[in-house]
């Protein structure tokens, strides 16, 4: 599809990779709602440096664990740009659970926030005419993480929901899935970590946002035949 005038929602847009995504679609000339929780000033920001791109921007303000958020983020977002495109499902949490020590409260929020929200809010947008919706799933779906085992599991729903909607919702709707590896450092990784991690990769290095967003872009502008992919972004490291 063109990504000229398209219009776009990006969930967990004001920061991080979400931010990098609504920013590359931007340069392709979408227009882009900024979904934010908490992050009110960033997600300003972001929206700013959209229209400053060319395109029209809006800023959603959504709680995604809630079934009644991720409903009220696309419909926001409807109001706010006379209609949705395509949706990016990039919203998501990822920290520590020691599997001894995972409660019932992060299973939950894990499996909310990253599984049920990209559910239900594909669900709203595919009621109101959206063409393309792109799922950021990740490598851990198949080689799962030992310590963050709620977040490992929900991906792998994010591949199955995926591949289901695919099927369900063609030919009106495609629906894919970019799957990143290793990309932004925690704070608290020491440069031993990183040097290992880099040298695991094929191709030498750890990704960066950039790269996640060129391949959202990639798939947002590809053929409709495009469908029901889940397209690695990780340097090969899960070859």
């Amino acid at each position: 599809m063109e990504t000229e005038n398209a219009d776009v929602l990006v969930t967990g847009s004001a920061v991080r990779v979400g931010r990098a995504i609504a920013l590359r679609l931007a340069d392709e000339g979408a227009n882009i709602a900024v979904h934010y929780r908490t992050s009110d000033e960033e997600a300003r920001e972001t929206a700013g440096e959209v229209r400053e791109r060319g395109g029209e921007a809006a800023t959603v303000r959504a709680d995604l664990s809630t079934v009644k958020g991720a409903r009220n983020a696309v419909d926001a977002t409807v109001e706010a740009l006379g209609g949705i495109d395509v949706l990016v499902n990039s919203a998501s949490v990822f920290y520590e659970t020691p599997v001894g020590e995972v409660t019932r409260e992060d299973w939950d929020h894990s499996m909310n926030v990253n599984l049920r929200a990209p559910f239900f809010a594909t669900q709203r947008a595919a009621s109101h005419g959206v063409e393309k919706v792109v799922n950021i799933a990740g490598v851990a779906a198949e080689r799962p993480y030992p310590s963050y085992l709620p977040y490992s599991i929900s991906k792998a729903g994010v591949v199955s929901l995926t591949k289901g909607s695919a099927k369900a919702l063609a030919p009106e709707v495609t629906v894919n899935a970019v799957a990143p590896g290793t990309v932004l450092s925690p704070e608290d990784r020491d440069e031993e970590e990183e040097r290992r991690i880099a040298e695991k990769t094929p191709v030498g290095r750890i990704g960066e946002p950039s790269d996640v967003a060129d391949t959202v872009a990639f798939v947002v502008r590809s053929s409709d035949f495009l469908n029901g992919a889940v397209i690695n972004v990780d340097g090969g490291r899960s070859l």
